[in-house]
């Protein structure tokens, strides 16, 4: 046996000392490290954007690191995230260090969790620049993960997963390897509301590398492909129904499943990819009555995605669904999810109970003076043509608040609205809308609170004529097409009218107006698609009413049939060629005290204009059957004022009268009053402006005239050349 030399042995101990030595250093060097402020101070230099802390921590080889109560964080954009771990275990690659990257083949972490946040100050992504240094982490794997949480959503269960990632610093590029997450008895919960329960979830994913530049935000899905599969219970629904009609949900844990095996590649949903997911409905209608039901919703994708959902419709709950849709393509519009609908055809069959209908009105009429609102029922029967309601789709609201604006009133009541889709010449779906209103009530649009009609019945059909899309409101003639494009009919019949006074903000008062008495309304009325008049007809009696005309005091039953046809595109000016007044039973008193009774007309009005601007405007030529002139009379003089041959006139029977009527503000006109019968002729003229009365009447009785002058309180009686004054006075204008 050779004998080692003496230098050689010295030179073997020498190195084995300074190996051993280099390894002590290492060992109080690389443990001061972990254990005191210098590792923290080191590894925290940006801690806005990362940071991380540990308590105690051993390292027993260069690149091998064992330290517990791990607590990282950071935040990138508005996303802010935090990961804690009981205990963590890795080694890292010391060469690559020399070219600044952290490479670490390989941590083992236990009782990790995870918190997601999105914050609302937004922190700007750094600039790129060369040089970064490079994190590659190739294998984080972990099979202790007690959960997560992410924005309100919670994750807990018994998880394990292996993920590894590449990211360089200063803005460089980005890479999430092929990794996987498993859970067993997971829980998913947002608050104290149950998702899923005894859950399975297996899932695969990664991201292709890539820089902020190539894809950043949502766009990073379009370089994801990714994996999952769940199974578990999922939550039922319990829905209940206040006394506003306003529907609330809230999970009930555990009563319903899920299973779901679903594939995203880059954007799309692979084929072979399906959902099932069944949940119970429960809850109470507003009467108090359990409604029981399921919802079942599926996903197939082929070249297709196929979706459906069905809650089948039962006796003791109104909730139902129906819904079959296809959608063209597996794609999904990661940017704008709305271009979905494009692609998307089939039906959806249900009811359903919204908290506003609010949107009914605009889907189907697009009527600005039109709203429904309110909580209610909707059944709705919608055919889907590519993204868009198709013709032959309805919806019928057993109950909804509406609310018309018409002529400056507005119309409220409680309606059952039908709606539907027509086809039109080419096609194109014409949306329609019945309105019924068992109960309304009718109050002028400055003043809301105080209704002065209340009816029963009101209908309200509407149809669109001519397609119109509201960017077609920028066009010069928009509110022609507008009024083209929609044709409405307004009906109701004997509506009460608690006070008859209410009338009066129409009526010059000063000469004309209610005193009292109750009555009705009737209204049978077209518009256009601006809410406008176009004819129609409106229909006041009254049986009782008080009057004040011309200084009269009446009494009886009054009857007025309008019919309307707008003279104007512009403004409220009407023809009321053909409206009839009747009076019956007309009692009145002159100021003088003196009274009648028994008194009776019928009024007819040819070329008749009428402005419906507040107060009313009416230039017509009356044509008048009376019982007598007494009342003509009354409003020029006091009985006992006139000869007492003009009031034998009055029991000479009836009279065929003729007169130009003016109505503007408060001045009343009535002018070229002609009156006769086979016994006697009468003519007259009155102004009346305010408080002034001016104007001059002729009567003549056989070989017996008479005429009188009017001038405000002053009367001039002309019993000579009776008729030659009277043709003197001036035309009133």
């Amino acid at each position: 046996m050779s004998r080692i030399p003496p230098r050689w042995r010295l030179w073997g101990r020498r190195i084995a000392l300074g190996v051993v030595g280099l390894y002590a250093v290492y060992l109080i060097a690389g443990n001061l490290f972990l254990n005191t402020p210098i590792g923290e101070w080191t590894a925290n230099r940006k801690p806005e954007k990362f940071h991380i802390e540990w308590g105690p921590g051993v390292t027993w080889w260069p690149g091998r690191v064992t330290v517990w109560d791990v607590k990282l964080g950071g935040q990138a954009g508005r996303t802010r995230w935090a990961v804690q771990a009981d205990k963590a275990s890795g080694r890292v690659a010391i060469l690559p260090l020399l070219h600044k990257e952290v490479r670490v083949p390989d941590v083992t972490a236990s009782g990790v969790t995870g918190d997601v946040d999105t914050v609302g100050a937004r922190r700007p992504p750094p600039v790129a620049r060369p040089g970064g240094w490079i994190l590659n982490f190739q294998r984080i794997r972990s099979d202790s993960i007690r959960g997560g949480r992410y924005a309100g959503l919670v994750l807990e269960g018994d998880g394990r997963a292996e993920v590894g990632f590449y990211k360089q610093l200063r803005g460089g590029a980005l890479e999430l390897m092929p990794s996987t997450a498993h859970f067993d008895r997971a829980r998913l919960s947002v608050g104290k509301q149950e998702l899923l329960s005894e859950g399975r979830i297996d899932a695969h994913f990664a991201i292709a590398r890539h820089t902020r530049a190539q894809a950043s935000g949502i766009r990073k899905l379009v370089l994801t492909d990714a994996s999952l599969e769940l199974q578990g219970k999922v939550a039922a629904l319990r829905t209940g129904v206040d006394a506003a009609g306003k529907m609330s949900f809230a999970t009930v844990p555990g009563q319903g499943t899920a299973n779901a095996k679903i594939g995203f590649a880059r954007g799309t949903i692979t084929p072979g990819s399906t959902l099932r997911w069944h949940m119970p409905i429960t809850g109470k209608d507003v009467s108090g009555h359990a409604r029981a039901g399921a919802l079942d919703v599926g996903l197939d994708a082929g070249r297709d995605l196929h979706v459906t959902a069905r809650s089948p419709a039962q006796a003791d709950n109104p909730l139902s669904l129906d819904a079959d849709l296809v959608v063209r393509g597996t794609q999904i519009p990661l940017q704008d999810p709305r271009s979905l609908l494009p692609r998307s055809s089939g039906h959806v069959v249900g009811r359903w109970q919204f908290s506003s209908l609010r949107w009914l009105g605009a889907f189907f009429t697009d009527a600005t003076w039109l709203s429904l609102d309110g909580a209610g029922l909707v059944d709705a029967d919608l055919r889907v043509v590519d993204g868009r309601v198709a013709v032959g789709s309805r919806v019928s609201v057993p109950e909804v608040e509406a609310t018309a604006h018409v002529m400056g009133n507005r119309i409220r009541g409680r309606a059952r609205a039908e709606g539907r889709l027509d086809g039109g010449k080419d096609g194109e779906p014409l949306p329609s809308l019945e309105l019924v209103m068992e109960r309304f009530n009718i109050a002028a649009d400055d003043a809301p609170d105080r209704p002065y009609v209340d009816g029963r019945d009101l209908r309200l059909s509407m149809q669109t004529v001519k397609p119109f899309r509201r960017e077609q409101l920028k066009q010069a003639d928009a509110m022609q097409r507008v009024r083209e494009a929609l044709k409405a009919r307004l009906t109701f019949s004997n509506a009460h009218v608690p006070d008859l006074r209410a009338h009066n903000r129409y009526l010059p008062q000063q000469h004309l107006r209610f005193d009292g008495g109750s009555g009705t309304l009737s209204g049978d009325l077209t518009l256009d698609g601006a809410g406008d008049v176009g004819t129609g007809s409106v229909r006041i009696g009254a049986s009782n009413a008080r009057m004040h005309v011309a200084g009269l005091a009446l009494r009886g039953n009054i009857d007025v049939d309008t019919p309307l046809r707008r003279a104007d595109l512009t403004g409220h000016s009407f023809n009321i060629d053909g409206t009839r007044v009747g009076l019956t039973g007309i009692s009145f008193t002159e100021p003088s005290g003196e009274s009648r009774s028994g008194w009776w007309a019928r009024i007819q009005l040819e070329r008749a204009r009428m402005d419906w601007d507040r107060p009313i405007s009416i230039d017509a030529r009356a044509n008048v059957t009376m019982k007598d002139v007494g009342f003509l009379l009354s409003l020029f003089s006091k009985q006992r004022e006139y000869p007492k041959w003009v009031y034998k006139m009055i029991d000479s029977g009836q009279a065929q009268v003729g007169a130009n009527i003016r109505w503007k503000g408060e001045t009343l006109v009535l002018d070229r009053v002609v009156a006769s019968n086979q016994r006697y002729d009468l003519k007259a003229r009155l102004k009346l402006r305010g408080k002034s009365r001016t104007g001059s009447l002729y009567a003549k009785w056989g070989l017996l005239s008479c005429a009188v002058g009017v001038n405000n309180g002053q009367r001039d009686f002309h019993l000579v050349r009776a008729q030659q004054w009277y043709d003197s006075q001036p035309d009133l204008r």
